[in-house]
């Protein structure tokens, strides 16, 4: 069966670009990139629809969206528009990712190259997780949330939604990381993380307003 074909709105940033090459590497045919300051030289042939509001022309056309931001906040902000307009989210999981098939994925996911998703790892919707990143067994990620590159979650941890992790971050079992949190590159958490705040080192520690 063939599959619909695809449109990627950008948003500020490079993160666009990656969920782009996921989904071209994998076989999906995009139909276009909407994006206000991208340059078309940078999108592989994919055509630039136009603005990063103009997907809202081409909404009854068949064809599946994803939001392709950075930002979590954004993210799902423009996914949920894109639901509550009649549209249809897709995810990009690049093949060089391995997802077990006993992984629950939501809608508009992307999963990066290097990747590893263990059984019984739960992604929810719009989450985003960036190369090289580890999630084991039993880990759930919230709505939105980001995992920067090489982030390590070794099992068990819960991540709430539009929740940010940096790069190189490591999670040690059984941690909660509350909604909305930021976790610093290259940080060590060891205790549970309140929703809301912002902490970074090795342990991390909550940094100051």
């Amino acid at each position: 069966m063939t599959r619909a074909p695809v449109y990627v709105v950008f948003g500020p940033g490079g993160q666009g670009r990656d969920v782009l090459d996921a989904l071209l590497v994998s076989g999906r045919r995009v139909a276009g990139v909407f994006d206000d300051h991208v340059d078309p030289a940078m999108l592989d042939g994919v055509p630039l629809m136009g603005g990063f509001h103009d997907w809202k022309r081409h909404i009854d056309e068949g064809a599946e969206f994803i939001a392709g931001s950075g930002n979590p906040l954004l993210r799902r902000d423009v996914s949920e528009a894109i639901l509550e307009a009649g549209g249809v989210l897709t995810s990009a999981i690049h093949p060089g990712a391995t997802v077990s098939p006993r992984a629950t994925l939501g809608h508009g996911v992307f999963v990066a190259a290097g990747c590893v998703v263990a059984p019984q790892a739960v992604i929810g919707d719009y989450a985003f997780v960036n190369a090289n990143c580890s999630i084991d067994h039993d880990c759930r990620l919230g709505a939105a949330a980001q995992l920067g590159p090489g982030v390590t979650l070794p099992g068990n941890i819960e991540i709430g939604d539009v929740t940010f992790i940096g790069a190189g971050a490591v999670i040690l079992p059984g941690m909660k990381v509350g909604a909305g949190a930021v976790v610093g590159a290259g940080s060590v958490v060891t205790k549970d993380v309140p929703a809301g705040v912002t902490v970074a080192g090795n342990p991390a520690r909550e940094l100051p307003t």
